[in-house]
């Protein structure tokens, strides 16, 4: 039965969705206004502007739907030290934090009746060219952050879609352009800046604080609300790249080039793609590539060179500047109207198993057939993006000093799924996350079978950044235990992992 395998969660998000009339409880309202007097000029209410803008600045429309009892918009890690002393006083009020508004997860950054910290305010880039190192607060988005550094010919392993959010992207982990060749996004962070459960404003030091460091590249939100994150900086020219559009029938083409080109990734790390298989309205199947290459112009020989040989529909690729491409990849994305879901999978390269990429849209199609095929559903569309995850990766975020996903230098190559849906109505909502689900807990069975005699003893961690807020994302993690009992040290009382939402251990 379709719908066998929504969870609980799942099914209570979207009632929160619906329930946009739910009234504050009197601890709410009294945090509230306690907040006032602590952050003077920085709360508000449904009534005012700043209210509504910000509830309504969600990529996922179904968001827009949670109304916070008031919203602070801080403008220092003070302030936010401020407004977490007074929450810490009513333990029966929840609450969430928002960077950017890219995660389309309810109560991730978003809330129904609690109180919503917002860190549009507190955002900027600053660059210390001596040191080499990046001041990046968790407000606005990569497009800002990338162009603020241009000047300065560097850049940071950071988003591949300009409009992306800061904050949440470098706590849940961070897949980049970049990561071939320096890890992951929150690989190259060495400070982070951070407001704990308890109010005080601490600097958690990469060489110092190795532990937390490592738990904090990778955890969500866990561990305290950061306000600055210290970067390694990498230097950066003008790059190739954009999107090309193909038409379905060149899918076997394109899929031969994924299968060839993603153990090859780390002969040349400066190359990078995102793979979208795109499933929309009435059946209609394209794929649309995004191509990076670091430097200004591609390679002629090899798999990255075997894509461009192949026919595309559209193409916007061309030699440019980091900021330049980061932004129009995400122009496309940013006209997107639409409530949207993601969720995750990751897969090992399989040499023998050409076939599976194919066979995973195949099936997806075929879930989504009634769906897609309703002409009430003309808008909507589904993908899945496969994103090569070769095993260098896990090389660089070793020599950085690890991470929470806990990726090392004997990694084998991987591809990373993110299922993606985008719908108009919510009464939609419970069958879209039902679908996106049945197709991982088809491929719970698949994988097995494509590696069997091939693989042992996988090890297959969920990206946390594109995964589905039903999904235990930390439950993949090897060092779980670890990282639990590390978060309950620090916030004993459950301030973040009871009341704060997200992923948690």
């Amino acid at each position: 039965m379709l719908l066998k395998g929504v969870t609980a969660a799942l099914a209570l998000w979207a009632a929160a969705a619906m329930a946009g009339d739910s009234s504050p409880s009197g601890a709410t309202k009294k945090a509230c206004k306690k907040l006032e007097t602590a952050v003077p000029g920085l709360v508000s209410y449904p009534l005012a502007l700043d209210y509504h803008v910000e509830t309504k600045s969600y990529w996922s429309t179904a968001l827009w739907e949670l109304k916070p009892s008031c919203l602070v918009l801080p403008r220092s890690a003070e302030d936010v030290a401020a407004a977490v002393r007074v929450l810490k006083g009513f333990s029966d009020v929840q609450f969430a934090v928002k960077s950017g508004g890219h995660d389309p997860n309810p109560r991730h950054a978003s809330i129904e009746g609690g109180v919503l910290i917002s860190m549009k305010d507190l955002s900027g880039t600053t660059y210390d060219e001596d040191k080499g190192l990046a001041y990046v607060k968790p407000g606005g988005e990569w497009n800002d952050v990338v162009g603020a550094l241009e000047p300065y010919g560097v850049t940071l392993v950071g988003g591949r879609l300009g409009l992306v959010g800061v904050g949440g992207y470098l706590l849940q982990g961070g897949i980049s352009f970049l990561s071939s060749q320096y890890g992951l996004a929150a690989d190259s962070i060495v400070g982070w800046e951070t407001v704990t459960a308890d109010g005080e404003i601490v600097y958690v030091d990469a060489e110092k604080d190795k532990e937390l460091a490592v738990a904090m590249r990778g955890s969500g939100s866990q561990f305290g609300i950061v306000t600055q994150f210290t970067i390694k900086a990498h230097p950066i020219g003008k790059v190739w790249g954009g999107t090309r559009l193909y038409a379905e029938d060149k899918g076997d083409e394109l899929y031969a080039a994924l299968h060839e080109f993603v153990p090859a990734n780390a002969d040349d790390p400066k190359e990078a793609i995102i793979f979208t298989d795109v499933i929309a309205a009435g059946g209609l199947r394209l794929y649309l590539l995004f191509f990076f290459y670091d430097g200004p112009e591609p390679p002629t020989t090899g798999p990255f060179a075997k894509f461009l040989e192949i026919d595309s529909t559209v193409s916007t690729t061309k030699t440019q500047s980091y900021a330049e491409l980061l932004k129009s990849n995400g122009q496309s994305a940013e006209l997107l109207n639409a409530r949207v879901s993601f969720r995750t999978f990751t897969i090992p390269h399989v040499p023998s198993a050409p076939h599976m990429y194919a066979e995973i849209t195949d099936k997806f199609s075929s879930l989504l057939e009634k769906f897609l095929l309703n002409p009430l559903r003309l808008t909507s569309q589904c993908s899945v993006d496969f994103q090569p995850f070769p095993g260098i990766i896990g090389k660089h975020s070793e020599a950085a000093g690890g991470n929470a996903m806990g990726i090392s230098g004997d990694d084998p190559d991987r591809i990373l799924l993110e299922i993606q849906c985008s719908w108009a109505s919510r009464f939609d909502d419970e069958l879209v996350y039902g679908i996106s689900e049945e197709l991982t807990e088809w491929l719970e069975v698949k994988v097995p079978e494509w590696t069997r005699g091939q693989h042992e003893d996988l090890y297959l961690p969920f990206l946390m950044n594109d995964a589905a807020g039903s999904q235990n994302v930390t439950g993949t993690y090897r060092d779980y235990a670890k990282f639990k009992a590390l978060q309950e040290e620090a916030d004993p009382d459950g301030f973040f992992r009871l009341r704060g939402g997200g992923y948690t251990y």
